[in-house]
């Protein structure tokens, strides 16, 4: 074999293993991974969970049986694909395995799983539910007029009723996956823009991680 062919192949092969490496939804055996630092092509990129991450995990999942883990990173994002995606674990009893930083919706997602590890180095981040601003906007805007809404006013008032919906649907899954108490009280002590980041121990103690 001629080196200049090698050389082609061998440089091939690198390429093809780091665009393994830096896809955002990756199978390895019964195990997929969730990586949202990563871009999906078709899709606008934010570095974070985004509203089409649900859809496409739980598609994954259902067309892969085989699939009982699913390994994730990111620092969080948009919170219903968080809850959709946690739910969908806790209902086919599927294991999660968390890596590097995994915070905010990201912890969500974690907690749905049956079993749940924290891989060596990787941290758990939680504080309280945050809204975007610009989203709120656009929602205010859309539905003003249907929801006869005066003002930005009446907006607030309803939701400010969603997010105390919200808390208490967040303190209910959180007890149902077995963690303690005082430990949901300190995420909810934390404000949103703040990040609590317990330890190993006190995630093991509150019952957060399974082993």
């Amino acid at each position: 074999m001629k080196p200049t062919f090698l050389f082609c192949l061998l440089s091939l092969g690198l390429h093809t293993s780091t665009l393994t490496a830096q896809s955002r939804y990756t199978i390895e055996g019964d195990t997929l991974t969730l990586d949202m630092t990563v871009a999906a092509p078709g899709y606008e990129f934010n570095g974070k969970l985004d509203e089409y991450d649900g859809t496409e995990v739980m598609s994954y999942l259902f067309d892969h049986p085989e699939i009982n883990t699913l390994r994730v990173t990111g620092p969080g994002g948009y919170g219903p694909a968080g809850r959709a995606i946690s739910a969908y674990l806790v209902e086919h009893g599927i294991n999660t395995e968390a890596f590097g930083e995994c915070a905010s919706a990201c912890a969500r997602i974690f907690l749905g799983g049956k079993s749940r590890i924290l891989a060596p180095g990787g941290t758990l981040g939680f504080h309280r539910p945050w809204i975007v601003k610009e989203r709120e906007k656009r929602l205010y805007e859309a539905n003003r007029v249907e929801e006869k809404w005066e003002d930005e006013f009446d907006y607030v008032t309803m939701i400010y009723d969603v997010a105390m919906q919200d808390m208490l649907e967040g303190i209910k899954f959180m007890r149902s996956r077995d963690v303690d108490i005082g430990f949901i009280l300190k995420i909810y002590s934390t404000s949103s823009y703040d990040m609590w980041e317990p330890s190993r121990e006190e995630l093991l103690e509150a019952g957060v991680l399974t082993e």
